[in-house]
């Protein structure tokens, strides 16, 4: 017998191990170069070949050129469950699925024939059977052993069923994965540290307009990124490719879609990395922005105008007090200005007198040019501008407006105001809107009251939690049970010429500025408007 180690091309090396012609009996070969006499060479080959077949993982068949099995190594009993005196002597297609068999016994005719392999020396996959008549996947390779006449083959098999399983578990992950991209409503794009997609969802591409092929190997940042935001993007994309610790990254910036139009959209983006902890790239998830940004800028124009109307409205209602505070100086100042003219046409003018005259339409004037400005103050669009206030200030700034509206109602108004009250971050026009605003709820909610029991107070004071709060407090009837779930919904009033508008753009002003407006009951009767406001944070 001439036995061989494999040399890669299909054929085996041989070194010599005597083996009888008799294949009858093909267990024979073996055995009797086993017990040759003598430690020969032949000998200690037989044994190492023997413990070589042993030792092996992967099932080893030798059979001859008819196809018949004369060697069954440990590993193919494991794998197919037959021992060892059931497949000797038998052909190999017992082991073979019907299709791999059906065809087995050509292939190994027309390779003696012709010598041309169609599986010797060709490593494939094909359905092995077991004993028990299971099918199991197996990787097979198959050797011609060279000078063998007549020709006798050995052929290796290995279970791939775990590799096949892992494959296509790995299969189903990733085409789990591609549809929770494809369905994700956001853009999902992977670029690479020189900047080059590598990925990118359909909601990208349609968000861009772009076919993904145009897109995969592009240069992110000059393909989509407009040329005014370019460089700041490429600068925080490296910097995020450097920074330690790893940490999700979020900004918004605009893409350009292939139609020309700029869509905003608010990114989030994590370092890739392998498994040495080299970054391969950076994965961003995006959300188009731009619908939702238009919107809330239309929602904010509109509160704007809501505002607007609430304190024009709110000022028509002070009409009568604000002219009774503009009629008195302006009298005054005719008073003066006549009896400084008197005063002059005397044929000895007491000039001392027509200066103090005069001195006195001068304060008059800028008391009236104080509460116009005032007025022009309240009423003007301006954009919204934040700062530290004190809440003390808002309120005695107001007062010269105030008392000239409650004055006209006949009610009382007092003032507590607690001093040293912390800062607060506010828009001064707005919530001086938000106290006029109160203030004349709480003066018309006593209308119907006797004038001598008509008592207003605006009540200032620290939170236990350090921030301020403002109550506007009256004695009138209350806000009834039923009312007061629609007290602050818009466009709901109870007054005869009201808009409805002063208590809910109060409310909206308030928690603009992270506060709350609340409603409570005063004992033993009337109303309480609470806005608490947090203190501006200490720089």
């Amino acid at each position: 017998m001439t036995t061989t180690h494999g040399d890669g091309a299909g054929k085996l090396k041989s070194y010599a191990v005597t083996t009888p012609t008799n294949i009858g009996n093909p267990s024979a070969a073996f055995d009797n170069a086993a017990n040759l006499p003598g430690p020969s060479a032949a000998a200690s080959d037989t044994l190492e070949l023997q413990a070589l077949l042993d030792a092996t993982v992967d099932a080893v068949i030798l059979i001859d050129h008819r196809g018949i099995m004369w060697r069954f190594n440990r590993a193919a009993e494991r794998l197919f469950g037959y021992e060892a005196s059931e497949a000797l002597g038998r052909n190999v297609t017992l082991l073979m699925s019907g299709a791999d068999g059906d065809r087995h016994d050509a292939y190994l005719e027309r390779y003696v024939r012709t010598g041309v392999g169609h599986i010797i020396g060709i490593g494939r996959e094909v359905q092995a059977r077991r004993k028990d008549g299971s099918l199991f996947p197996a990787f097979l390779s198959v050797g011609h052993i060279a000078g063998s006449d007549p020709p006798r083959f050995v052929g290796f098999l290995h279970d791939v069923t775990i590799r096949q399983q892992a494959l296509a578990e790995l299969e189903r992950e990733r085409d789990r994965a591609n549809r929770y991209l494809e369905a994700a409503q956001t853009i999902l794009v992977s670029i690479d540290a020189a900047h080059r997609i590598t990925l990118i969802n359909r909601k990208g591409c349609e968000v861009l307009e772009q076919e993904e092929p145009l897109l995969l190997g592009a240069d992110w940042f000059h393909s989509v990124v407009p040329d005014e935001q370019r460089a700041e993007t490429v600068r925080q994309f490296d910097s995020l490719l450097k920074r330690r610790p790893r940490q999700p990254h979020y900004c918004e910036y605009p893409v350009i879609t292939r139609t020309g139009m700029q869509r905003l959209i608010a990114w989030r983006c994590v370092v890739i990395e392998d498994t040495d902890s080299h970054v391969t790239g950076v994965l961003c998830s995006g959300d188009d922005v731009t619908d939702s940004r238009r919107a809330d800028q239309r929602l904010l124009e509109a509160q704007q105008r809501m505002m607007q109307v609430s304190r024009l409205a709110t000022l028509g209602e002070m009409t009568s007090g604000i002219s009774h505070e503009l009629n008195q100086p302006l009298a005054a100042i005719a008073t003066y200005a006549q009896a400084g003219r008197r005063l002059l046409s005397a044929p000895d003018p007491a000039l001392e007198d027509v200066r103090e005259a005069l001195q006195e339409i001068a304060n008059q004037a800028l008391r009236a040019g104080e509460i116009i400005r005032r007025l022009r103050g309240l009423v003007r669009n301006q954009a919204s501008v934040r700062e530290p206030c004190d809440l003390n200030e808002i309120v005695t700034e107001l007062m010269p407006l105030a008392q000239a509206d409650v004055r006209v109602s006949e009610v009382r108004l007092s003032l507590e105001l607690a001093p040293e009250l912390a800062r607060v971050n506010l828009d001064r026009v707005q919530m001086q809107q938000v106290v006029l605003n109160l203030l004349r709820n709480a003066v018309d909610a006593l209308r119907h009251a006797p004038v001598a029991e008509r008592q207003v107070t605006i009540r200032t004071s620290a939170t236990a939690e350090g921030g301020v709060q403002l109550a506007v407090i009256d004695n009138g009837p209350g806000v009834p049970e039923a009312v007061r779930a629609q007290l602050f919904v818009p466009f709901i009033t109870s007054k005869e010429n009201g808009t409805g508008l002063g208590l809910a753009v109060s409310r909206s002003i308030v928690e603009s500025h992270r506060g709350r407006l609340d409603y409570e009951p005063t004992l033993p009767r009337g109303a309480t408007l609470k806005v608490t406001l947090p203190a501006a944070a200490r720089s």
